[in-house]
């Protein structure tokens, strides 16, 4: 029989769209809820108005849009985190159509109003205790020790970017308390799941359509987005910056290697919950995603999310799909046989042995990263420009990023931090391997592995000019806390009942 969580999380079989988060006791009052929406009406009535008249229809129609979803998030700090998710896949580098000295981001403006809906749930609720434990106060520190490094490394031409950027970051990384705090069920995982493969899955679809359409129809289409913050230069990528070479694809993510690094993890969540024996999230839905984030990633060519997938799936493989391995061999034969994917074969392996430009690129940024951390051991540089004009920031490799803008201090909290949150989540996938909690555990687990492995390769998981890709990164860490926290959730709720059945 299973214990009383499973009862009471066990997902509905067949079902692909998560159910909406309607208002309950534990998120906002509905009296709160009817004065902001009140709020809201008027002021986007009122700029709805004066857009359509003296601007845009188009950007009346996005404000529109964007105050719907905004009243759907005042309901519930879930559906606001989904909005999150969503701008995360779909649009991570849009901004509102408003220009002011600091121009907000979509991002940034959907983490804001998570946090406040949120800490208006708290203020109404003083009976709700706050999750945090070892590795909360871990994540906590390392936010504080990035906070000095940042400080110390003021005087590195720091611009109102540089900070605007570093604020985008640390919001980022507050998502991993959000979600450990606010997703407290099965259900709610599963449905976060629901939202993240569904949006990552079309963001691939669309990028596989520009691919196949080719250079002017990639063009074409994402021209129409710089209006909305995106870059107007290298808006079709190639190999080696070469239009010579094979295009990358990219979506509406920019840049192909961060774009293939979301596609890496969603794929391997997408796997893990395909092969569960209980059907958590519907193959109508795993199934499709899974070929989608698949193909798409290849084609980004980003050999680092490449080899984040293959670890990501190892992971899966040895611990609970040994099945697979004579079946992946056996195809491994038979595409080399077949001469099938020439292509990335020998892009891979021009990588490897450190033959093609951007790997001996990388080479000398891991040189110039190993002199500026032994310069400047205990915090770094900050996040500026190096102090000295031999020397330059940036390098490919998410550990040195961490050690050479923040110190080696940082990146050792952010070891011992991971290592504790892939510890948790490991030793409760083991405790509860056959459950289905443990089986989303499982993916979960080695999406987070697909990530640690893609850091060895980019920056972008630990880099505040991609604060969606950090937020992606803290995501997975916090659905993994929160899964590992279902047990006691549910012993706590079993005695409140029991307390009040015995009154």
């Amino acid at each position: 029989m299973l214990p009383s969580i499973e009862r009471r999380t066990l997902p509905v079989r067949g079902a692909v769209l998560p159910a909406f988060p309607h208002l309950r006791a534990n998120q906002l009052p509905r009296p709160v809820i009817w004065v902001l929406l009140a709020l809201v009406a008027l002021a986007g009535g009122a700029a709805i108005g004066w857009l359509t008249v003296s601007s845009s229809p188009v950007k009346a129609l996005a404000l529109l849009v964007g105050l719907v979803w905004f009243v759907v998030a005042l309901s519930d700090v879930r559906a606001g985190i989904w909005a999150v998710v969503g701008v995360v896949a779909l649009l991570p580098f849009a901004v509102v159509p408003f220009h002011f000295k600091l121009t907000l981001t979509l991002l940034e403006i959907t983490l804001l109003s998570v946090y406040a809906v949120w800490i208006v749930r708290l203020a109404l609720h003083h009976d709700e205790l706050l999750e945090g434990g070892a590795e909360g106060s871990l994540v906590i520190l390392l936010l504080a020790v990035t906070l000095f490094a940042f400080l110390v490394g003021i005087g590195n031409q720091y611009t109102l970017e540089t900070f605007h950027n570093y604020g985008k970051f640390v919001l980022a990384v507050l998502i991993f308390f959000a979600i450990w705090n606010t997703t407290r069920t099965l259900v709610d995982v599963r449905r976060l799941l629901i939202v993240l493969l569904g949006a990552s899955g079309a963001a691939a679809a669309l990028g596989l359509v520009l691919y196949a359409g080719g250079a002017n129809l990639t063009l074409r289409v994402l021209t129409h987005l710089i209006p909305y913050g995106y870059p107007s230069d290298r808006i079709v990528r190639y190999v080696d910056d070469n239009p010579a070479m094979a295009m990358r694809l990219t979506s509406t993510s920019v840049d192909p290697n961060s774009f293939g690094g979301l596609l890496a993890v969603v794929f391997v969540i997408a796997v893990a919950l395909l092969l569960s024996k209980d059907r958590i999230v519907s193959r109508w839905l795993t199934v499709p995603v899974a070929g989608a984030t698949g193909l798409a990633m290849l084609l980004t060519q980003s050999r680092g999310a490449w080899v984040g997938a293959f670890a990501g799936l190892a992971v899966l493989t040895v611990l609970r799909f040994r099945w697979l391995i004579f079946p992946g061999a056996a195809m491994v034969v038979i595409v080399f046989a077949a001469g099938l994917g020439e292509h990335f074969i020998h892009r891979f392996y021009l990588g490897i042995t450190l033959q093609d430009p951007a790997t001996k690129l990388r080479l000398q940024e891991y040189r110039n990263a190993l002199a500026i951390i032994r310069a400047h051991p205990f915090f770094g540089v900050g996040f500026g420009q190096a102090p000295s004009i031999t020397e330059q920031t940036g390098v490919s490799d998410i550990y040195l990023t961490i050690a050479e803008r923040a110190g080696l201090i940082a990146l050792a909290i952010f070891l011992i931090a991971v290592i504790a949150i892939g510890l948790t989540g490991f030793r409760y996938w083991r405790r509860r391997r056959d459950t289905p909690a443990g089986e989303v555990q499982l993916g979960l687990f080695a999406a987070l592995i697909t990530m640690l492995a893609v850091g060895v390769f980019d920056h972008y998981f630990f880099n505040t000019d991609f604060p969606h890709m950090a937020a992606l990164f803290w995501l997975v860490c916090g659905l993994i806390m929160c899964l590992a926290s279902l047990d006691r959730r549910a012993e706590k709720a079993d005695k409140s009942a029991q307390a009040i059945a015995g009154r």
